[in-house]
């Protein structure tokens, strides 16, 4: 058996207290979304958000992409950690979600960097592989039940060397439990069997709800 040991939140303080301080923006959108009640759950966690930093620094990464966008705080954190001549763009259909995320953007000095489509996120991405773009990061993290078609859409943008980043592929758990059946755990399980599949290297990070790094 591998040595873990569960993470909770008493190390996750110990761990934000040994690291990189976050951006004053950055802190002020998470107290706003702390504010919004059980649909504060679409945000990533703010140890996936560090890591999307770390892979961006690391690799030089010059370009992202992000399908399922809400009140901004991983595509800002992107912003943060992508040079000034990136190429950024954020995908959700979500029109009241948008313009809350573009008032923090302007806030951090980033909205010069991000452009927002407010449109479905498979007829987005259609349009960007028309366009032929490339991209270094793929965050995908929007409905779920379209997990499946956002990934082969997103292995057609991912450029050579980037990477395909999808959220909630643990579920809380659940998706290790056969017994729970609720229809939005058996799509994530038929997502992780399908990932699984796939010629693509990948793994599943057990980080925020589960982060599955595809490469």
């Amino acid at each position: 058996m591998d040595k873990n040991f569960i993470i909770d939140q008493n190390m996750i303080n110990y761990i934000f207290s040994h690291t990189n301080n976050l951006h004053k923006v950055q802190k002020k959108l998470l107290k706003y979304n702390e504010k919004l009640g059980h649909i504060k759950k679409l945000q990533i966690s703010i140890l996936q958000a560090n890591f999307i930093q770390f892979i961006i620094k690391i690799n030089n990464y010059k370009s992202y992409l992000e399908i399922g966008t809400f009140t901004g705080y991983s595509i800002l954190s992107a912003a943060l950690a992508l040079p000034k001549n990136c190429k950024l763009i954020g995908i959700d259909k979500n029109l009241k979600t948008n313009n809350e995320a573009i008032k923090f953007f302007k806030e951090a000095k980033q909205d010069k960097k991000i452009n927002l489509l407010c449109e479905n996120g498979k007829i987005a991405l259609e349009n960007l592989i028309k366009k032929k773009e490339k991209y270094d990061v793929i965050l995908i993290d929007a409905d779920k039940e379209n997990y499946i078609n956002y990934f082969n859409q997103s292995l057609k943008l991912k450029s050579k060397k980037g990477i395909i980043l999808i959220d909630n592929t643990l579920w809380k758990g659940d998706v290790a439990n056969p017994k729970i059946k609720d229809k939005l755990t058996v799509k994530l399980r038929e997502f992780n069997k399908y990932i699984k599949k796939s010629p693509i290297s990948k793994y599943i990070l057990p980080i925020g709800d589960g982060f599955t790094v595809c490469w």
